[in-house]
């Protein structure tokens, strides 16, 4: 059986090579995943280097499952739907998985719809799945995620690894381990202890390659490395004592990432009560300028003094 998927990255396209890969291993199928581009002068170098990374995602993810396939990028100067229907009839395709993103109206009068193009046309079924930021399971949005997770102690790396096995992961016990994946490797988030494996230093290299990074500690539990870890771009602060709700953290900052902000209100609002308890009820008065600018900023949780 032959299985094809059209990929041109995104959480859409996401989706559509879990299911697919799934679908692989079940029915002992081949995979091809096309890249289509239109090609000439109005691609630029970026885009086809991240195409690239697309198709070297897609090749680690149905790898590690086991399951043959060919990635490629295809530059025919034809519309997606038009370079996937033909490749389809030229391959044979059995059954062809696509993602679908939201348009609007006026979006799918000029730009048209590719899966419904497909669908028309297509030598084979065609299976379609949509992503919803708002409505998707917490499993399935973290389903296939790329973690680095960033500790010196075994036992909290193990039990990410299980709280986390949705995800693909790649841990590391210190900074020079942490350094190096985060050098040659690009990550959905980066799960970052702060004492002992020099967090803030790690989170400066995430920062520079647009990784999200929660931090996760224990020991710089302190009023003061919670501003440090907001006033240096960390996505989210989370202590150990919220290891079991980890998940639920990594997918807030997940979802606020890819609406294009950074999830403060969300996490800070959930997990107040704690740092209340934790730090005492007047905490914040310490430094009441940087609160309250914080408040302004992501939604207030004290009353302004």
């Amino acid at each position: 059986m032959k299985i094809l998927v059209g990929y041109n990255g995104g959480e859409d396209g996401r989706l559509a090579l879990s299911l697919a890969r799934d679908f692989a291993v079940k029915n002992s199928a081949f995979v091809y995943v096309l890249n289509s581009m239109e090609g000439g002068a109005s691609e630029k170098q970026s885009d086809i280097l991240k195409a690239e990374q697309d198709l070297d995602f897609a090749k680690e993810m149905m790898t590690k499952a086991g399951v043959e396939c060919d990635a490629q990028q295809s530059v025919r100067g034809l519309s997606p739907s038009e370079d996937l229907v033909k490749f389809a009839r030229e391959k044979d395709i059995d059954q062809i998985f696509l993602g679908i993103r939201k348009k609007s109206r006026a979006q799918k009068a000029i730009l048209g719809s590719t899966s419904r193009d497909v669908i028309l046309k297509a030598p084979c079924p065609v299976t379609t799945i949509k992503f919803d930021p708002d409505n998707i399971k917490t499993i399935d949005l973290l389903k296939d995620r790329k973690i680095l997770v960033v500790d010196d102690e075994p036992d909290i790396l193990e039990t990410v690894e299980e709280l986390l096995d949705m995800c693909s992961l790649d841990t590391a016990a210190s900074f020079e381990e942490a350094k190096k994946l985060l050098t040659n490797n690009q990550y959905d988030l980066a799960i970052l202890d702060i004492m002992g494996v020099s967090g803030y230093d790690a989170l400066a290299i995430a920062r520079k390659k647009d990784i999200p990074a929660l931090m996760l500690t224990a020991h710089a539990l302190t009023p003061e490395n919670l501003k440090e870890s907001i006033q240096k771009g960390a996505d989210s602060y989370i202590p150990k004592d919220e290891l079991a709700n980890l998940t639920d953290h990594v997918a807030d900052v997940i979802k606020a990432r890819i609406s294009g902000k950074k999830g403060y209100g969300a996490w800070f609002k959930i997990l107040k009560p704690f740092f209340d308890k934790s730090f005492g009820k007047e905490w914040r008065n310490k430094d009441r300028s940087f609160w309250n600018n914080f408040d302004e900023k992501y939604g207030g949780y004290l009353p302004r003094v």
